[in-house]
């Protein structure tokens, strides 16, 4: 078969040796744990891997993923950053030829080819383009009817169903009503993360849903089990933690970071900076309105910030969008410069994170400042060009990336950093673990330092508390310890 009808594949562009891959295959084997999973996951119809990253749970997933292959055929959908690794990590952990692999991205041309292939059993593929696409892909592939997810909090943490009374509406998100269209067939199901819990403990039900609906019959009815609501019907507190608990350990097999590598080797601490007057006056004006939207129930996903809160978080961020000085001495800024140099001087590799995508070229304008080589990493980076920043930060090619903390949450293995700095943050713990672990991969020789830069008197503070609270909240379904964030000695 023409290589150059199915364009954009790793094999072809020389990222992935298949050569090498045969040759490595024969030295594989599984870990006492990954064989324990795997048997649990053939076992179940339907299931979920909620080992951490960096333990090695895309291993027993590959395995799982290749037994769906000799009779039927399986979408695997990711954040489009996993897709490369797990591409080849497919290719090592089956007996699959790489036209039996079809990595689906590019144009809507491109696309349409790679799921046209006839040989091919696995179908990699974003989020979005499962969602869109998955009836066009069955349309060629009666048989593709099982389901793995990678990171699935990222993309199926939120229940969709259709509007009641609006056509081609729906109440919450089309993509996970897509889902559970797709697996109406009957397939299996694998759902992998790490942070299960993205949030809320909603965030639970679109694939206990998928497992087995009787436990809840809707969602509604999950709702009522475990949120407390106000009056305008939004939830305030959760209850029945250990509820989901149970039904979670019952169709799932964990392995956490520390049960693999002993206690994370990291310190987490707060430092504070100062806005410039100006930027801090303009500031004030907006604070009590963005903090009233960020205490909304809506931003329990994390993801419909209002007009007030995204201007606070500009103002703080990006003052420059509204012509105001920042603080030389002790902003942001001025804090990061200070590392860079510092990073100058040492050596050691870092990573900074920024929310707004508008302060990405600033902070690697500083870095550049400072004599330092950064690159972004943001959702305006095409696939190929991560995998080459990523290549080129791991081999020291480069000294560190600034990125979004979305796009570089998840499929990056960075254990030789030893600074992560948080210009900002998002509104969710299980993104700030994520970010961190990145760099927590294995074994580490130091201790890894995380920063989180924090205006004094600012709404930055009440976004580490309900990351707090969240990381509470998911610590008493998951089994875990929550999140805290250190401050220096006599602050509150």
């Amino acid at each position: 078969m023409s290589k150059a009808k199915f364009p954009l594949q790793p094999i072809d562009t020389g990222l992935i040796s298949f050569e090498k891959v045969v040759e490595t295959r024969s030295s594989l084997s599984l870990r006492p744990y990954q064989q324990d999973h795997l048997a649990f996951y053939l076992s179940q119809n339907r299931s979920l891997s909620l080992e951490d990253a960096g333990t090695g749970k895309t291993i027993p997933a590959c395995i799982w993923v290749y037994s769906k292959t000799t009779e039927d055929k399986i979408v695997w959908a990711m954040p489009r950053s996993l897709m490369a690794k797990n591409y080849e990590e497919l290719l090592l952990w089956s007996n699959l030829e790489p036209h039996q692999i079809m990595l689906v991205t590019g144009t809507k041309a491109q696309r349409e080819a790679q799921m046209r292939n006839p040989d091919a059993k696995v179908f990699i593929m974003g989020f979005d383009s499962f969602a869109n696409t998955w009836e066009f892909l069955r349309s060629i592939h009666p048989k593709a009817v099982h389901l793995c997810l990678d990171e699935l909090h990222l993309g199926f943490s939120t229940h969709g169903e259709p509007h009641y009374s609006k056509p081609n509406a729906y109440l919450g998100p089309a993509r996970t009503h897509n889902m559970y269209e797709y697996l109406k067939k009957g397939g299996h199901y694998l759902g992998m993360t790490g942070t299960f819990i993205n949030g809320r403990l909603t965030s639970a039900y679109p694939s206990i849903n998928m497992i087995e609906p009787k436990y809840y019959g809707s969602y509604n009815n999950f709702v009522s089990w475990h949120a407390i609501l106000d009056e305008f019907g939004r939830p305030t507190m959760w209850k029945n933690p250990q509820r989901l608990n149970d039904i979670i350990a019952k169709h799932s097999r964990a392995f956490t970071y520390e049960q693999a590598y002993g206690s994370e080797d990291k310190e987490v601490f707060v430092e504070y900076c100062t806005m410039g007057t100006k930027q801090y006056e303009a500031y004030k004006k907006m604070a009590d309105r963005g903090i009233v939207e960020l205490d909304q129930a809506i931003l329990e996903d994390g993801n419909n910030p209002g007009v007030n809160l995204i201007r606070c978080l500009e103002l703080m961020q990006i003052p420059e969008k509204y012509d105001l000085p920042i603080n030389m001495d002790d902003g942001k800024e001025a804090h990061l410069l200070n590392y860079f140099e510092q990073a100058k001087q040492t050596g050691i590799a870092m990573i900074v994170f920024e929310v707004r995508v508008a302060g990405h070229k600033k902070i690697q304008a500083l870095a550049e400042k400072a004599g330092l080589n950064f690159q972004i990493l943001n959702g305006s980076v095409s696939d190929s060009e991560r995998m080459q920043i990523d290549a080129e930060f791991r081999s020291g090619k480069i000294d560190g990336v600034v990125a979004s903390p979305q796009v570089a949450g998840v499929g990056y293995n960075w254990g030789h950093c030893d600074l992560i700095i948080f210009n900002s943050l998002d509104f969710q713990d299980t993104t700030f673990i994520q970010n961190y672990r990145r760099a927590l991969r294995g074994e580490r020789t130091s201790t890894l330092r995380v920063v989180v830069l924090e205006y004094r008197g600012s709404i930055d503070r009440r976004i580490q508390q309900n990351i707090e609270r969240k990381s509470q909240d998911r610590a008493k379904v998951e089994n875990r310890a929550p999140l805290y964030f250190i401050r220096p000695a006599g602050h509150n």
